[in-house]
């Protein structure tokens, strides 16, 4: 890798009835992003880990550059839209004086979404804590996908060996793709694919919550990989598996 060399990841799969990733370019937008957020994988992390919540502590252990992930979807994205009561202050619905009527609004969940997360962290110590709640299957408190009521699943699935791609030719990239690490598309057709471009896409962000990296995230809906030239990109072996995947 460009930065520091990666030489092993873990490789788990996360899913959940429901989820939502809110859009953090607007603060009404009822619509949610396709995929977690990478600062929203450092929140499941943390909850895997059992991180200091308070005044967001956890995101001290991730600091820019000290975790890289990978993302993969593994099933096609259906979308469902319900209708949620929202209330413009916090607290018991009766707490105080407060008479703030609850809204009726319409809102944007991902139906059974299924991921596959690659991760490593400069630190070994928590890589190594990381790897053993995941292979025990556990989690210090309970993971979620974006609203703290959308219980999630995790599994592990392994740790994989990593290798550079070398060469400068056109492969499957199985996982999102970060639109700066792209270099161009197979020029042949590529059929049954469903591009989707996740813009303003959170990739790092302070402990006061303000996102200093953002770029835009180029997928495929149906989950199938996308021939193209990527920079840095990670060969993936664990299992029966080989695959090729941007880290970032």
């Amino acid at each position: 890798m460009s930065a520091t060399t990666i030489d092993k990841v873990l490789v788990f799969d996360v899913s959940a009835r429901f989820a939502h990733f809110k859009r953090i370019y607007a603060t009404t937008t009822a619509l949610t992003y396709p995929i977690p957020m990478k600062t929203a994988v450092y929140g499941l992390l943390g909850a895997i880990l059992g991180l200091e919540r308070a005044d967001n502590g956890y995101l001290r252990s991730f600091t820019a550059g000290a975790c890289k992930i990978g993302l993969r979807v593994l099933k096609p994205l259906q979308t469902q839209r319900m209708t949620i009561n929202l209330r413009p202050d916090f607290g018991a619905l009766y707490y105080g004086t407060s008479k703030a009527n609850r809204k009726p609004t319409l809102v944007e969940f991902l139906y059974e979404p299924a991921y596959r997360v690659y991760v490593h962290h400069n630190d070994e110590s928590l890589y190594a804590r990381l790897k053993d709640q995941l292979q025990r299957g556990r989690s210090a408190y309970t993971p979620t996908l974006g609203l703290a009521n959308l219980i999630a699943c995790v599994r592990y699935q392994g740790e994989a060996r990593v290798t550079v791609a070398e060469g400068e030719e056109v492969l499957p990239v199985a996982s999102v793709i970060p639109k700066r690490r792209l270099q161009g598309f197979d020029t042949a057709p590529q059929r049954g694919l469903r591009l989707q471009e996740a813009a303003q896409y959170a990739v790092e962000m302070t402990t006061d919550r303000d996102v200093t990296v953002r770029d835009a995230v180029l997928l495929d809906r149906n989950g199938s990989p996308i021939r193209a030239k990527v920079t840095d990109l990670s060969h993936l072996k664990y299992a029966d598996v080989n695959e090729y995947v941007v880290l970032f």
